[in-house]
């Protein structure tokens, strides 16, 4: 059984609430639950087996629902595009921000009082905490259940993502603010109550988590694979694309999923890569090789000695990384480039026919026509590299002549 923590960020919390629909599907046991701010809240609907209807609010979320001001204006916002067409919307809302103290945060309370079960929560099986910090005494709070005073849990929850920007309220005669400001990621609540086993959701929300060096400590971290956009971004369609990375961040890590930028159930051993290679037409090795004004006699040990090395390069891996990384990474550039969906678990073959079937679709050739002197340099810019990369790709896995790998 594991603790499990859950990293505060605002509308980054989208993103947990993929990751806990997998450790559900997964059957992973959890026995206690901390978490910061949004995780706070996420947490406690977790604690009480009400991780469907956190799903639903998150999926069905919005800016204008959660801080009252419209999604279209606070990217504008947020870009700084401030104009006349929108100056006299944002002074109003200036104007209602300072006359409440904060921005309005009714929303979330709303959603907490509808389905935050004191008692639920006190008997529940599952160990939860939150973590504050008062203002008042400039003290940090780190409350397991029974340390909360009854009648109070829903504040206390508040309490904990009352980021400045908020209204906010006193409790118990104290000033409470959004617990990141101490320990965004409380890893420490549980350590430090005897929990070993830990699964830390990351948000990578405010502050910075220090380094764990206690081996005798099971840390298990699901961290972002994209950006998951700003903390007070409750756009509806990040929130759905937070939800889907949480998720299948979660299943590569316990299914073991290879990939960078997709999720690959990769079968097939090392010796499959290798004769993949082989495989090619030597028609298409050549071209290549003279392509990139590599030499091109013995045509198969350029190949492997010359081009492998820099193509390693060019996708920025580790150069002992194996065939089986190299051709799936190359693969995946190619996928990536026909906006082929990453939500998706994937064979090698599968993404391989995706591929094929999207670039038949598009019905040309994509390649570049670059200059020699460009593929044989050593420094290029990142568009130039990916397309090198796509110019390769395309020979590899599209243009593949006769070979026995294109049935």
């Amino acid at each position: 059984m594991y603790g499990l923590v859950l990293e505060g960020g605002g509308a980054k919390g989208a993103y947990h609430i993929g990751a806990l629909k997998a450790l559900n599907e997964l059957n992973i046991e959890i026995d206690a639950v901390a978490g910061t701010s949004i995780g706070a809240m996420n947490g406690a609907m977790f604690v009480q087996d009400k991780l469907n209807i956190a799903y639903d609010y998150w999926y069905n979320i919005s800016t204008a629902k959660v801080l009252d001001i419209e999604d279209k204006y606070l990217s504008e916002l947020l870009n700084l595009s401030i104009n006349q067409n929108n100056l006299s919307y944002f002074i109003n809302k200036a104007k209602e921000v300072l006359q409440n103290r904060g921005l309005d945060n009714s929303f979330l309370k709303e959603i907490l009082e509808e389905n935050i079960d004191e008692e639920s929560l006190r008997n529940s099986k599952i160990d939860f905490a939150i973590v504050t910090l008062s203002l008042s005494d400039l003290k940090p709070l780190e409350l397991f259940i029974e340390d909360i005073p009854r009648g109070k849990v829903v504040d206390y929850i508040m309490a904990s993502s009352y980021l400045p920007a908020f209204k906010m309220q006193r409790i118990d005669g104290k000033i409470l603010i959004d617990g990141g400001f101490y320990e965004n990621l409380p890893l420490k609540t549980l350590q430090n109550k005897g929990y070993k086993k830990i699964i830390a959701i990351r948000t990578y929300g405010l502050g910075d988590i220090e380094k764990q060096t206690d081996q005798d400590k099971e840390l298990i971290f699901i961290n972002p694979s994209q950006e998951l956009g700003r903390m007070l971004n409750f756009d509806q369609q990040n929130a759905r694309e937070n939800i889907k990375m949480g998720y299948y961040d979660t299943m590569k890590y316990f299914k073991n999923l290879s990939g960078s930028k997709y999720y690959l159930n990769i079968e097939k051993d090392e010796e499959y890569f290798i004769n993949y290679l082989l495989n090619l037409d030597q028609n298409i090795i050549r071209r290549l090789l003279k392509q990139l004004s590599l030499g091109e006699e013995p045509y198969l040990r350029s190949f492997f000695e010359n081009l492998i090395p820099k193509l390693v390069n060019l996708l920025e891996i580790n150069y002992q990384a194996s065939y089986t990384v190299i051709v799936t990474r190359l693969l995946e550039e190619l996928a990536a480039y026909l906006k082929i969906d990453r939500y998706q678990i994937y064979s090698f073959e599968e993404l391989l026919k995706k591929v094929r079937e999207n670039y038949q679709q598009n019905n040309k050739r994509f390649a570049r026509k670059l200059p020699s002197f460009i593929k044989t340099s050593t420094l290029l810019p990142g568009q130039l590299k990916e397309d090198l990369l796509l110019d390769v790709a395309e020979e590899l896995f599209i243009q593949r002549g006769k070979s026995r790998f294109n049935k």
